[in-house]
């Protein structure tokens, strides 16, 4: 019994001795840390030296944008010496103080004079060098003394839905000159049906880019612009409504260089001809045919409301009361689908068109000619 209280005692003291030791060894070490950090903070605050941390806010897209904004012009337009409208403009080529200046139809058809607005808050006086309605492309040319670069034109069939791309342009006036709107593509192809003449009726139909990015009025004639700073389209319009929101269009590079440099080589765009007048029977009602002396039992196709002299349709034979219906085998129910078809050709080309006259219907062929 005793030997056992012996080493129950041995056994506690030995503990108390181990934890004694730990205790002194851990502050010792507490000691050894704080003490060197003391006088290290000591040390560093005698010799303290205050350092500038630069910050770069520059990225690959600002970059973009500076580039963007400088190949981006603005474009007034006067009647009668007075600012009549304005749009916007991409600079398409320099040869040396030569500038060639893309933008729409649309923003310069009616002008009798128009001056372009560098990025530098330069104003110039442009020629316009001709212009397409149908492709809503015009082309200016002016000489400048000063520095301009040309957007690198990229390829807008490689756009794909979900890129992103940089709308550039002088959305509400040129006092917003240099606007840059951020969105996507949309859909890279698509079909939008427009009123060319303002009768209420669709009369064409575009191919577009469409994009959220913000285009406004004024924007039209910009750049549209992909990541890597390329222009890929020309922006032309937007869908107008309260209920619409972020569907914006621009007309494709590719398709408007094949305008812009014919436009540059010819001073117009040649588009294929056949000499007629003609109205869409499907957009009037049967009381209408009658008040425009329009004699037809049909519905639908191209009625011929006059024929030119001397025109690749007289020489085939067309002539007034003749219904255009076919050409090339293809149906046509209005006006829009035969200015489609019939664009798709090319001036001096030869092709069948289905008429019907009088209710028996027989078939011509017309060499084309060149608007």
């Amino acid at each position: 019994m005793m030997k056992h209280m012996n080493k129950n005692k041995l056994f506690k003291i030995f503990v108390m001795l181990l934890l004694i030791v730990s205790l002194g060894c851990n502050g010792f070490l507490m000691y050894k840390v704080l003490g060197n950090q003391g006088s290290g903070h000591s040390a560093s605050s005698s010799n303290a030296t205050v350092q500038t941390v630069n910050y770069d806010v520059q990225s690959d897209l600002t970059d973009v944008i500076e580039s963007a904004k400088e190949s981006a012009v603005g474009i007034a337009v006067y009647q009668n010496n007075q600012l009549a409208g304005s749009g916007s403009g991409v600079i398409y080529k320099v040869d040396g103080k030569t500038v060639y200046v893309i933008t729409n139809h649309h923003v310069i058809e009616n002008a009798q004079s128009i001056e372009v607005i560098y990025s530098n808050g330069e104003s110039v006086r442009a020629e316009c060098l001709g212009s397409d309605e149908y492709g809503d492309i015009a082309v200016l040319k002016m000489t400048v003394n000063f520095d301009v670069s040309a957007y690198k034109v990229g390829d807008s069939d490689l756009l794909e839905a979900g890129e992103p791309v940089l709308a550039v342009g002088s959305p509400l006036g040129i006092e917003y000159a240099g606007t840059v709107t951020q969105g996507i593509v949309s859909a890279p192809s698509r079909t939008v049906s427009v009123d060319l003449n303002d009768d209420g009726r669709e009369d064409w139909d575009m191919n577009v880019i469409q994009t959220d990015a913000a285009i406004n009025p004024g924007n039209s004639g910009g750049a549209l612009v992909n990541a890597a700073g390329e222009l890929v389209g020309i922006t032309s319009m937007k869908l107008a409504s309260e209920e619409v929101e972020g569907m914006g269009f621009a007309i494709p590079i590719n398709d408007a260089v094949k305008l812009v440099e014919e436009i540059i080589e010819t001073g117009k765009v040649n588009r294929p001809t056949i000499g007629i007048s003609a109205v869409s029977l499907d957009s009037y009602s049967s009381y209408e045919l009658y008040m425009y002396r329009i004699q037809t039992n049909l519905n639908k196709g191209i009625y011929v409301a006059d024929v030119q002299s001397q025109s690749p349709a007289s020489q085939a034979g067309i002539q007034v009361g003749d219904v255009i219906t076919q050409i090339e085998g293809k149906d046509i129910e209005s006006y829009k689908d035969f200015l489609t078809e019939l664009y798709s050709k090319n001036p001096g080309d030869t092709i069948k068109l289905t008429i019907n006259r009088n209710g028996s219907t027989s078939s011509v062929n017309v060499t084309l000619g060149s608007s």
